[in-house]
């Protein structure tokens, strides 16, 4: 029985080994994990100037602020005409002709337009729902504001009254006639929320009415002054209103224009405090290219021979409107149609009903008088104007050739105004 475990526990020498012990090399493994130098400590190295301390970690505020506003300044390539600003002022201070002093400051508002409006919409999306619409109404159309403010300054009025006009007419017929037809051709029929169309129609008839009465009222009456008390009533009146629609829109009945909201929008990319330093140096930039810019309207007029309410009608809606008329176009070719007829529809409105009424209030603060007594021609095209944009929208449904119509009027209305200084003339004549 003890015969094989004794058997068992003999083993040669072959058989078992004792595990040999693995060998070190003490100087080779210091040297394989050796620490470098700069992590250990001397004090003898305390005083040794060579000896150089790591650079602070970067700031990760300083960083997002430029990244955002490199996002900002090269997402669009309409910024690229910021490059002409150095010229615009150029143009100005050498004493350049005045053609060439109104297209250089005309073209970088284009931009500096387009800018201010991101950078309310950076604000307005830190501030919450209700400040950010009162921003948005109050910045929404600042380039128009400022234009306003500097002509009723400089006693133009026929020319504010064409620019305000002309942002309107273009708004709701360029630039919604472009989004229905750039969107037709890549979808043979789009639907868009009615509510949002009849609401802001609404509102336009509303200012028509606002414009018609004083107009009417001048030419009935003729020997009175009292259409500029009552435009500075109804400019009162269409403000309050104006008021209750953003609290209809942003409270009562958001869900309404729930399909309004781009589902796109990206976050905020910029502090509050960068977005408001951004906003006062381009409204500063803003100001100063429309003061050269109005300096020059006079000298375009005689050298180009184009009258003063083409300019205003048709050329300075440009500035404003230039933004919108991209947003609204490519939001159409993504067939987000609703989206695309609250950004054509809600700017006519917010100029018809807000930046009208408060242009009215300015001069009147400035005893200017700038009233709601428009040229009974310009009241006639916004009316046809207001009643052509209804009938297209009061379906919910568009189409390229229903974009084709608006565009056509648009144009027709256009070429219209540069018949304007003639029909006035006979009408001064005639008087």
């Amino acid at each position: 029985f003890f015969s094989p475990s004794v058997s068992c526990c003999r083993m040669d020498e072959k058989t078992w080994q004792p595990k040999a012990r693995p060998k070190y090399n003490l100087k080779k493994d210091v040297e394989m994990t050796e620490i470098p130098q700069s992590d250990v400590h001397d004090p003898d190295d305390d005083d040794d100037e060579s000896v150089t301390t790591p650079p602070p970690p970067p700031n990760d505020e300083q960083m997002s602020t430029w990244a955002g506003l490199k996002d900002i300044f090269l997402g669009n390539a309409v910024n690229w005409l910021l490059l002409i600003t150095p010229l615009g002022l150029v143009a100005y201070m050498a004493g350049w002709n005045d053609t060439a002093v109104f297209f250089f400051n005309f073209f970088p508002i284009i931009p500096l337009a387009w800018l201010l409006g991101r950078a309310t919409e950076e604000v307005s999306c830190r501030t919450g729902q209700v400040i950010g619409g009162f921003l948005n109404a109050t910045f929404g159309n600042a380039v128009e504001v400022i234009l306003a403010i500097v002509g009723l300054r400089k006693n133009m009025v026929e020319l504010i009254q064409a620019s305000l006009l002309g942002s309107v007419l273009s708004n709701m017929l360029l630039v919604l006639g472009c989004a229905f037809f750039c969107g037709g051709l890549f979808h043979k029929e789009q639907k868009f929320n009615t509510a949002i169309a009849v609401t802001n129609c609404s509102l336009l008839f509303l200012a028509c009415i606002a414009l018609c009465l004083p107009t009417v009222y001048s030419y009935v009456i003729p020997d009175t002054d009292n259409e500029v008390a009552m435009s500075h009533v109804m400019a009162v009146g269409m403000a309050l209103t104006y008021v209750q629609f953003l609290y209809f829109q942003m409270g009562t009945h958001s869900y309404l224009f729930e399909d309004a909201e781009d589902d796109e929008e990206s976050e905020p990319v910029l502090s509050m405090s960068a977005s408001m330093v951004l906003m006062g140096f381009i409204t500063v930039l803003v100001a100063v290219h429309t003061e050269f810019l109005t300096d020059a309207v006079d000298g375009t007029v005689r050298q180009t021979g184009l009258n003063e309410r083409f300019i205003g009608i048709i050329l300075l809606p440009i500035i404003g409107n230039a933004a919108e008329h991209v947003s609204a176009v490519t939001v159409a070719m993504k067939n987000k149609m609703t989206l695309a007829v609250n950004i054509a529809l809600g700017s006519a409105t917010q100029i018809s009903v807000c930046v009208i009424p408060m242009t009215v209030v300015i001069g009147w603060g400035l005893n200017v008088r700038m009233d709601l007594n428009f040229h009974i021609y310009e009241v006639l095209a916004l009316v046809v104007s207001v009643l052509l944009v209804a009938e297209m929208v009061r379906n919910g449904k568009s189409n390229w050739l229903a974009g084709s119509i608006l565009m056509m009027g648009y144009l027709l209305i256009g070429a219209g105004f540069l018949y304007m200084p003639k029909l006035m003339e006979k009408e001064k004549a005639a008087m």
